[in-house]
């Protein structure tokens, strides 16, 4: 399975998800910037949901941070692979150090993407999405945020993952759901899209004016 870009992905996303969505609870669609706004935006214009962005940010180790040990969500609150932070032999010192360095850069991305802060999420169904998981920790930490605001149930959506990502998010979210879940060995979500370019801000501000002029982004 080979999407060809963001878009298209959460075109197809949103036929697994029309049936799954809950309207009578008011839900909302937070997008994980940068790479999960433009298929919340497709989602967005599909299934008639509005959507948002949540802010979380992925810890990485200190000499490799693209790979991740966990996430931090808008509150401080982490979310730590125990198994890799023992491995790798972190201690508090070194992750309090890394989740304020990512905290800064968080809230950096809180005022430019979300100036008038997050929307009222109390009694909603919030569906979290991204334009893929590997880990899952940054989407792991949007689930605990949006619970943490009074959520009523949240699911994650995405395009593709790793088969066994399910069992993950069982203490987190209410239900996951995954396009096209992959059993390849050296998984990355990159693999499979077309186009996977990484997006620049300003490409990420146009998605949501763009959600805005069409009366899709809230607040």
């Amino acid at each position: 399975m080979i999407f060809e870009d963001r878009e298209e992905a959460g075109r197809l996303l949103a036929e697994v998800l029309k049936d799954r969505i809950h309207y009578e609870h008011n839900p909302i669609i937070l997008a994980i910037p940068r790479g999960g706004i433009p298929v919340a935006y497709a989602l967005a214009k599909e299934l008639k949901v509005p959507m948002s962005i949540v802010v979380v940010r992925k810890l990485g180790l200190p000499w490799n941070e693209e790979a991740g040990f966990g996430a931090v969500d808008p509150e401080g609150k982490t979310y730590l692979d125990e198994e890799l932070v023992n491995y790798a032999k972190l201690d508090a010192k070194t992750i309090a150090s890394i989740v304020e360095k990512e905290l800064e850069e968080l809230k950096s991305r809180e005022r430019k993407f979300l100036p008038y802060g997050y929307p009222n999420l109390t009694n909603r169904e919030v569906i979290i999405v991204d334009d893929g998981v590997a880990t899952g920790y940054t989407a792991i930490a949007a689930s605990g945020f949006a619970k943490s605001r009074g959520a009523k149930r949240v699911l994650v959506a995405v395009p593709v993952c790793p088969r066994d990502s399910e069992k993950r998010f069982r203490e987190y979210a209410d239900e996951f759901i995954c396009y096209h879940p992959s059993g390849e060995m050296s998984f990355a979500v990159g693999m499979f899209y077309r186009d996977f370019h990484q997006l620049s801000d300003s490409e990420a501000l146009d998605y949501i004016q763009r959600a805005k002029e069409e009366g899709l982004f809230e607040p």
